[in-house]
């Protein structure tokens, strides 16, 4: 029980975690639908997702589409990309994030 107090305090652990989804922010997200390359994006609430590690979401300024990005486990991604389907009403198309986009 005495763990989480070496972790700091509440507020110092939501910090920390936001700090480790910003580190896997790619340079750039590609707009599934017209490819351009979309730098301006939000990170997303990934707290209580087991699995996953970081998304980020994008609006493409161009086509109006949006793109997300996420990094976690196989399945765990597969169930948040259900979950942006049902919350969307659309079918979201799958991207991989080149190796040379990483940061």
């Amino acid at each position: 029980m005495g763990q989480a107090k070496l972790r700091g305090t509440p507020e110092q652990r939501k910090q920390a975690a936001i700090e480790r989804q910003l580190s896997l922010r790619p340079k750039h997200i590609v707009c599934n639908n017209c490819k351009a390359e979309l730098t301006e994006m939000i990170p997303m609430d990934i707290s209580g997702m087991r699995g996953i590690e970081a998304a980020f979401a994008a609006h493409c300024p161009h086509c109006s589409h949006d793109t997300y990005a996420i990094k976690g486990e196989r399945e765990a991604v597969a169930n948040m990309h259900m979950a942006i389907e049902d919350a969307t009403g659309t079918e979201a198309q799958v991207g991989v994030v080149p190796a040379a986009n990483k940061r």
